[in-house]
């Protein structure tokens, strides 16, 4: 009977985690963000990136401000998925400047996120997607 269950606990657990993979941005996935719909009082964090080459090598680290990024609008796109040394989703950049302070990533750049920093960004923008999104308070 033990060893049923550690192989239904095992079954189940791998089901599972397969099924949370569907929970993942994907390639293609888009954060919008729709010119002058930032909140400052709701989204006050800054969300570290690194800065590549076309060929994909790190070039320099800079920083997401999602409020300053909502102020005039821009659109991330999701173009690739690193797994090594960790998981990072290699974005694309279009829109105003990133950040006010030091580390503005620029008005077009590809970059390094992780990938709770791409939710947190979504998150911001009101959800992945294009159609007019909403945050509920």
């Amino acid at each position: 009977m033990a060893a049923m269950a550690i192989m239904v606990t095992g079954c189940l657990s791998t089901f599972l985690v397969l099924q949370l993979d569907e929970f993942r941005p994907k390639v293609g996935d888009i954060v919008a963000f729709k010119p002058g719909s930032a909140d400052v009082d709701m989204w006050q964090m800054t969300i570290p990136a690194t800065l590549v080459s076309t060929q994909g090598s790190p070039l320099a680290a800079c920083s997401l401000d999602p409020n300053v990024m909502a102020d005039k609008g821009g659109s991330l796109i999701v173009e690739g998925l690193e797994d090594t040394p960790a998981v990072e989703y290699r974005v694309h950049w279009a829109g105003s400047e990133t950040n006010q302070t030091t580390g503005n990533c620029g008005k077009s750049a590809d970059l390094l996120v992780s990938r709770t920093d791409l939710q947190r960004l979504a998150n911001a923008a009101g959800g992945f997607g294009v159609e007019n999104k909403g945050i509920v308070r």
